[in-house]
């Protein structure tokens, strides 16, 4: 495991587990979207086996998003203690992710001269 995929583990572990179906709901609805517990219950199962990239893209999916980040950030705060936290777990949570997803390349530079 990298440090940026333990990052992310441990932000996400911050968060409340399964069980606590009013946070998730509350988040779920705040993001506006379907579905949220059993989406993420998967992507942890993935990245058990070693596959973090779903698990960062949930991440983006239901975090990194501008319209509603204001619902996000109160549904988040509920459990964090304060918009300030939440806010700054929003932040770490996103910066996480792009790392996890930019090392799912195998050689940057390679990839960037392809670009070019």
């Amino acid at each position: 495991m990298t440090d940026d995929e333990q990052q992310l583990a441990a932000l996400l572990n911050d968060l409340p587990g399964h069980d606590d179906a009013r946070f998730w709901r509350g988040l779920k609805e705040a993001a506006g979207l379907y579905r949220i517990r059993s989406t993420i219950s998967s992507a942890v199962q993935e990245a058990q086996e070693g596959d973090f990239e779903p698990l960062a893209e949930l991440v983006l999916d239901v975090f990194n998003r501008d319209a509603q980040l204001k619902d996000i950030t109160a549904a988040l705060a509920t459990h964090l203690g304060s918009t300030l936290r939440a806010r700054a777990w929003i932040t770490d949570a996103i910066a996480a992710a792009d790392r996890v997803n930019r090392n799912q390349v195998e050689d940057p530079l390679d990839a960037l001269a392809d670009k070019w």
